[in-house]
């Protein structure tokens, strides 16, 4: 890399500074926008939220994907069962986005469910893509299940057979979470525009959670999403590192590991005392001869418990047999 700049790299920086000036006062500044640029080439696929938000880590995401995996089974055995029909189901996605970013996600008929879910704090959403819900309505009736023409709205008799299907649906969102605490819902509303869905700031950040269904008839999109204010309480008593769903508290699985541990089998071994030999006299010991010891008649002996120093004690008999009587521990000793 150069130390110096040429005179080409000066003029450059120089007249980029009296530009800045420039505009500062009160002339038109250049555009920054690339709009010309991308409109030049071609429509704007799609955009981009540069400060997309990161409250939770990527670790957390990870594990509630793998929680909310559970769900997802969940509801394909529910709806299976609802319905009569074979319906897998399967969760796609868990992330963290902003409740704008969300609302775009529910670019098509959709029904649109404003859930109170205490102990959560803020409602939450639930929405079903309306061929769905529709199918799920027609086979809840009697029919097939197979729609020729959704609406784009339903009736309120509609949505009061398509509770039907969402209610055991909630049903298992409440399952999966009840390991944080004992959750209920409750239905405060229900549209199919998005616009109407506005329980939150557009800049607040929501968790989505986005499960699709793959049955013959019924296929569609079902999203829940949950405002990470009401979320946030709880995932201070989580453990979402890699390869753990919930932290234990100190000392609940002690009982549980002690009853799984007592039948192991352990090497107890008492130990009369040590010596410490050159080599010359040890490779010159031969039978009768006598090796003085570290330990005095009289003084305790160590036990220890596959190799480690653990108990301390007498030997003596016990019928016929020699034995150790236990005087203390290695610890209790210190």
């Amino acid at each position: 890399m150069k130390d110096l700049l040429s005179n080409e790299e000066i003029d450059s920086l120089l007249q980029m500074f009296r530009a800045e000036g420039e505009a500062q006062q009160g002339q038109s500044a250049p555009d920054l926008s690339f709009r010309g640029e991308m409109e030049a080439e071609g429509p704007i696929v799609a955009k981009v939220d540069i400060l997309k938000p990161n409250r939770l880590s990527r670790d957390q995401i990870k594990n509630l994907e793998r929680l909310f995996e559970t769900t997802g089974r969940a509801f394909g055995a529910t709806i299976g069962d609802k319905l009569r029909l074979d319906v897998p189901c399967e969760c796609v996605a868990v992330e963290q986005m902003r409740f704008s970013s969300w609302l775009q996600l529910i670019n098509g008929p959709s029904a649109i469910y404003v859930v109170k879910m205490p102990p959560f704090e803020q409602n939450v959403l639930f929405t079903a893509t309306s061929g769905l819900l529709y199918s799920a309505v027609d086979r809840i009736l009697g029919g097939t299940g197979k729609t020729q023409k959704v609406p784009s709205d339903f009736s309120m008799a509609e949505y009061t057979v398509a509770d039907a299907f969402v209610g055991p649906c909630l049903d298992r969102v409440c399952d999966t979470l009840a390991d944080w605490a004992k959750f209920s819902w409750s239905i405060e509303n229900r549209f199919s525009n998005p616009s109407l869905a506005q329980i939150l700031p557009q800049q607040e950040v929501m968790l989505s959670v986005h499960l699709q269904t793959s049955g013959e008839y019924l296929l569609g999109d079902l999203r829940l999403a949950i405002p990470y204010v009401a979320l946030e309480p709880y995932l201070k008593t989580l453990d979402l590192g890699p390869g753990a769903r919930f932290r234990a508290a100190p000392g609940s699985l002690r009982k549980q590991l002690e009853k799984t541990l007592a039948p192991v089998g352990m090497e107890l071994a008492v130990e009369l005392g040590t010596a410490r030999l050159p080599m010359r006299q040890l490779m010159a010991l031969k039978p009768g001869d006598v090796v003085p010891l570290d330990r005095r008649v009289g003084d305790p002996l160590v036990a220890p418990v596959q190799g480690k120093p653990k108990f301390v004690g007498q030997v003596g008999l016990q019928g016929n047999r020699m034995a150790f009587q236990v005087a203390g521990t290695i610890g209790e000793r210190a």
